[in-house]
């Protein structure tokens, strides 16, 4: 909301979202570094569809966790550390005609 409780333009963004295809299923960076951070004493895990779930588990990233869920399997901290991430370099708008101005930061 704007000042006067008038609601401010409505806007389109580009997200990028790091992660890895594996079995045909988009395994994201983000959820996969969450996932690091279960051990088979905390609690379990949700955050994972079933695609990715049955993936993370075929390939030893998670076990199954006593309960419901998953924690990080043992080849999880090597795959991570596998995957070369650099973070996303900004960039200038593009106009409506599809063109990159220079110098529009």
């Amino acid at each position: 909301m704007t000042s006067g409780d008038e609601p401010g333009p409505i806007e389109q963004r580009m997200v990028v979202e790091y992660g890895i295809t594996l079995d045909g299923v988009w395994l994201p960076l983000p959820m996969l570094r969450r996932l690091a951070a279960y051990g088979p004493w905390d609690k379990p895990f949700t955050e994972a569809s079933a695609d990715q779930e049955r993936v993370l588990l075929a390939h030893s990233l998670a076990e199954r966790h006593n309960q419901a869920g998953l924690h990080r399997g043992l080849g999880l901290r090597d795959f991570l550390d596998a995957i070369p991430y650099e973070p996303t370099v900004s960039f200038g708008k593009i106009t409506d005609d599809g063109r990159y101005p220079q110098g529009n930061d």
